[in-house]
């Protein structure tokens, strides 16, 4: 018995541990997605891949749905949603995940709170999470935060996180289209531009181009000229959807 509690010790003390990435992406540094796509019974878990696509790793494996992601700005975290119980999408908690560790923190949300975007600010000290309610915001890790409303003077932050934001400074933001067919542009004129007559879920990619989800497969789109190319897992999960992407580790000269 005593030599089992020991080793319920080191058990207990190894959890989270060791990244779900840990020889397949280098953490923080190699360019990289993270997806949401159809689990174990069809339910949401998030993958992560080069970003070439091709290749595809598992990051989550629970029972529970789990959808939303968003990588941190330094690409070592990574928020999403979770679902509290088995077939229960409606009560939901942020989860953040450090994958270099795999160590995780659940956050709760308010009861009735349905979730429909998360988001790090450009620095990485805060999580916003936009719903039905509203925008939240919380300090993020290591910092203990909890979810309350954003105040006035943080909601340009929180919306600029939210957004599918081009340039540096932002120069458009992309969106579907205001007939609720199609993504656009609006530019810093207030003008639309038509980006795909039939893509819908619009994500930001690295540099200039963004990606949209067309006829059930994902296109990277160049905005300033350039090969449109389409992203494939041949042997991946169904049903890819909800991707965030992390640029690369600036490289030193």
């Amino acid at each position: 018995m005593k030599h089992l509690a020991l080793g319920l010790l080191v058990l207990a003390g190894c959890r989270g541990s060791l990244s779900p990435l840990s020889n397949k992406i280098e953490v923080g540094k190699d360019p990289y997605v993270v997806f949401t796509a159809d689990g174990e019974g069809g339910v949401g878990d998030l993958f992560a891949s080069p970003l070439q696509g091709e290749t595809q790793f598992q990051v989550t494996f629970s029972r529970v749905d789990e959808r939303l992601p968003a990588l941190s700005p330094d690409g070592s975290m990574v928020i999403f949603v979770r679902s509290r119980r088995p077939g229960d999408t409606g009560e939901v908690s942020i989860v953040t995940m450090n994958l270099l560790n795999g160590a995780e923190r659940r956050m709760p949300l308010p009861a009735g709170f349905v979730a429909e975007a998360t988001a790090w600010s450009a620095d990485g000290q805060h999580l916003y999470v936009r719903g039905t309610t509203g925008i939240f915001g919380a300090a993020a890790p290591p910092a203990h935060g909890v979810f309350a409303p954003v105040d006035p003077a943080e909601r340009g932050a929180a919306d600029s996180a939210l957004a599918v934001l081009l340039g540096d400074p932002p120069l458009a933001e992309v969106a579907p289209c205001p007939s609720g067919v199609g993504v656009c542009a609006r530019l810093g004129n207030d003008s639309l531009v038509a980006v795909a007559a039939e893509g819908s879920s619009p994500a930001k990619w690295p540099g200039d181009s963004i990606a949209y989800l067309e006829k059930d497969a994902w296109t990277v789109r160049p905005l300033a000229g350039g090969k449109t190319r389409v992203l494939r897992w041949p042997h991946g999960p169904g049903h890819i959807r909800e991707l965030t992407t992390f640029r690369g580790a600036a490289k030193r000269e």
